[in-house]
């Protein structure tokens, strides 16, 4: 195959690629519910250090995090704030734990949950971002997306995945809607 070729091959692939991914975000865009972040925020784990002056806290061991619709499972959180106010919370699998880190939430203009499981996982709360890395999977109804890094912009509606690059690719299952 010449270079050219090869040229046109990738970008038919990207082309397919960013339509199908139109496509989803069209269907599962997620706005989180604005009633959440009124709710008091309630946080049961084994550990804690919290650092005022940092502006972080840091929950260890089987770590539990609910804010009214939000539910975070991890073995370790970290929760960074800036005047009172959560700015960002990463929720992370020890390296070796068979358990992913785990967020769900109901958004706004849905009555079905987003679901989200990472060895990593960072919510931009104040940018309503999700960064997933490391066995990535995120899913609503029954749209699946999996891949080694997943990123959706919550408020925007747009996601991008990556595989590993070696062996890995990414994975979209889009189901039509049910009338």
């Amino acid at each position: 195959m010449q270079i050219s070729q090869i040229f046109t091959v990738m970008l038919r692939t990207r082309s397919i690629l960013i339509l199908l991914l139109g496509a989803l975000a069209l269907s599962v865009k997620v706005e989180a519910l604005t009633s959440d972040g009124k709710k008091p925020l309630h946080i049961q784990a084994d550990a804690a250090v919290m650092d005022d002056a940092k502006g972080s806290s840091v929950y260890r061991g089987n770590v539990t995090i609910e804010q009214g619709t939000l539910q975070i499972k991890a073995d370790e959180v970290e929760i960074i704030t800036s005047d009172s106010e959560v700015i960002q919370i990463i929720a992370s699998a020890d390296a070796d734990s068979k358990n992913l880190a785990h967020f769900e939430q109901l958004p706004d203009d849905s009555k079905d949950r987003i679901y989200a499981d990472a060895r990593k996982i960072t919510y931009l709360v104040q940018e309503e971002r999700l960064h997933l890395s490391g066995k990535a999977t995120l899913r609503q109804t029954k749209d699946i997306l999996t891949g080694e890094l997943v990123y959706y912009d919550i408020s925007q509606g747009i996601m991008s995945l990556k595989s590993d690059g070696q062996q890995g690719r990414i994975d979209v299952t889009i189901n039509p809607k049910a009338n």
